[in-house]
């Protein structure tokens, strides 16, 4: 970790685009993103998470959000530098709020408080950026509302700085209920949201072993507080195979018409062996979830793996390929016929897991859109885009999902 000292960039309307450059050429090698907003209110603690949300809401969407601090960090907790002797993070300064036309009597403490902090109410509404111009860089750089992002974000417990921030980013009043916000969570920032009481300022991996995600403590709590007995919660991770064996995650993707797949094979420790991703041309769902079985087999072959668990989250592909004698109603024969003859040579039967347990193979199926039509490429090392959800995997972080009760 460096120990370099750190500085404050500090943002307005006049250096948004610049700084917002600066920002997205970080992403790539810090891509855990912490953020604290400043807001003229007293914070309340309660008990249960639809009190706090409620509490937030009620706030949030009657006032305006003043400063947001953005802190990028890398595995080890390094800051960017930008090659010089000095580490940075980010203060956006902005000019929604109106210190006479939103003050709210109750907010006076609150005002002072943030006067004697820096706050230069003043010029933040002369010179601070708008926040529909912050949105429009989130949305170039892809921190937000892109599926295929890297990106891990950290906030403090309460809900309001992430409350601010889906404010600007959704454009609208926030919903009535916890569950509503934190489907709006999921689709900007999605499902790595993390919170802890004091933020530390350089985050590091060592800080989210054994931690549960926003998003899965409050589906904790209303499906604890919900009438559905139909449904569980489950905490769902990566699994490593046992020692001496390899494990083999695949998936299919399909994207208007045209379809690819990807597979990363693994060791007991998680460590990258290889993986490969196809782009298959034009094509159906089930046929890009067998072809990714069949090129995760044949890399298996090449590369002389013989003790190999497989898993796809095809739970269709899976039936298939579990129930041999299906294979006359199967619209691809052949190819499930190819798939078969190499789980017989290599002696494995592949199992279904839910796609929270084969992010990686995911992405590397998505990774198949930037090649040519028909042609595959092998990764004997990992590519970037997959290094979080790798760390991810190996300390065995959690996603939250409701599966149906049988």
């Amino acid at each position: 970790m460096m120990n370099k000292r750190v500085g404050i960039r500090s943002v307005w309307q006049h250096n948004l685009d610049s700084e917002f450059a600066l920002v997205k050429d970080a992403l790539a090698d810090y891509p855990f993103v912490s953020f604290e907003t400043k807001f003229p209110f007293t914070l309340f603690e309660v008990d249960s998470p639809e009190d706090q949300y409620q509490i937030m809401k009620d706030s949030v969407n009657v006032r305006n959000i003043i400063q947001l601090r953005l802190t990028l960090s890398d595995g080890d907790g390094n800051l960017p530098d930008f090659c010089t002797d000095c580490c940075y993070v980010w203060e956006f300064n902005f000019r929604d709020f109106d210190i006479y036309r939103d003050f709210h009597s109750e907010d006076a403490n609150a005002i002072e408080l943030l006067k004697g902090q820096g706050i230069d109410f003043l010029r933040n509404k002369a010179k601070g950026i708008l926040s529909s111009d912050f949105v429009t860089m989130m949305l170039k750089s892809r921190m937000t509302q892109d599926r295929r992002s890297r990106l891990t974000w950290v906030t403090c417990p309460g809900f309001y700085d992430l409350g601010y921030l889906i404010k600007i980013l959704h454009w609208e009043e926030l919903p009535n209920d916890v569950d509503s916000f934190m489907k709006l969570v999921d689709r900007y920032l999605g499902k790595r949201v993390y919170e802890f009481k004091s933020l530390p300022e350089r985050l590091s991996l060592d800080w989210f072993r054994g931690r549960k995600t926003i998003l899965a403590t409050v589906k904790e709590w209303v499906h604890a507080h919900s009438k559905d007995s139909q449904k569980s919660l489950k905490l769902l991770a990566w699994e490593p195979p046992r020692d001496g064996y390899f494990k083999l995650n695949v998936d299919g993707c399909h994207r208007r018409g045209l379809i690819g797949a990807g597979g990363v094979i693994r060791d007991s420790e998680g460590k990258w062996i290889a993986g490969f991703a196809v782009n298959l041309g034009k094509g159906g769902v089930l046929e890009a979830e067998l072809q990714g079985l069949y090129h995760g087999l044949k890399l298996v072959v090449q590369k002389g793996i013989s003790h190999v668990l497989v898993e796809s989250d095809s739970e269709i592909a899976i039936k298939f390929l579990q129930n041999p004698h299906r294979l006359a109603s199967c619209p691809y024969r052949d190819l499930m016929s190819d798939c078969l003859e190499l789980m017989q040579d290599i002696g494995c039967v592949p199992t279904h897991v839910y796609r929270e347990k084969n992010s990686v193979a995911d992405y590397l199926a998505n990774l198949s859109y930037d090649l040519d039509a028909g042609s595959c490429k092998t990764f004997e090392i990992a590519p970037p885009c997959v290094d979080t959800e790798l760390l991810f995997d190996r300390i065995g972080a959690a996603q939250p999902r409701l599966v149906n009760v049988y």
